[in-house]
């Protein structure tokens, strides 16, 4: 679990806005609340890639997200039990910005029939995150993932 100070630094969203995300606007709430002073809120390594996808969102196409809550609450449960491996490669498509799939890159078409769709690349997204939790000893483990014991 990732707490508030350094999901701060992976998102560049600032204090303020992240509470205002997190608990004023209920738009993505933390997975751990804040248990009072020195007890930050924490968040899953899913809910920071959300909250950079949020960002881009916001900054780079100008949306709305308080209009699209219920879009941001699906893909928290679309991400939900994904393991990080798996994500690189994908995108995301956002089909007329009601729901989001997840695709690899190669799978993306536009066809005559298919809603709007706004595609998100996420591999830049698991780069800020692999860097950050990049194994320090040289083992290979990444600390998102608990070493499993093979015999």
């Amino acid at each position: 679990m990732i707490p508030a100070g350094r999901v701060q630094s992976l998102t560049g969203l600032t204090a303020n806005q992240l509470r205002e995300w997190a608990q004023r606007r209920d738009l993505i709430p933390p997975d751990i609340d804040a248990g009072g002073p020195g007890r930050p809120a924490l968040y899953s390594w899913q809910t920071v890639l959300l909250l950079r996808i949020a960002v881009v969102l916001r900054e780079q196409f100008r949306i709305e997200l308080q209009a699209h809550k219920d879009l941001l609450h699906a893909l928290r449960d679309l991400f939900s039990g994904v393991p990080f491996p798996t994500l690189r490669g994908c995108v995301l498509a956002l089909r007329a910005m009601e729901h989001g799939e997840l695709l690899s890159e190669g799978m993306v078409r536009v066809g005559d029939g298919d809603p709007d769709t706004l595609f998100l690349r996420l591999n830049p997204h698991l780069d800020v995150l692999e860097a950050e939790f990049a194994p320090q000893d040289h083992s290979g483990q990444l600390p998102l993932f608990r070493a499993v014991r093979i015999r």
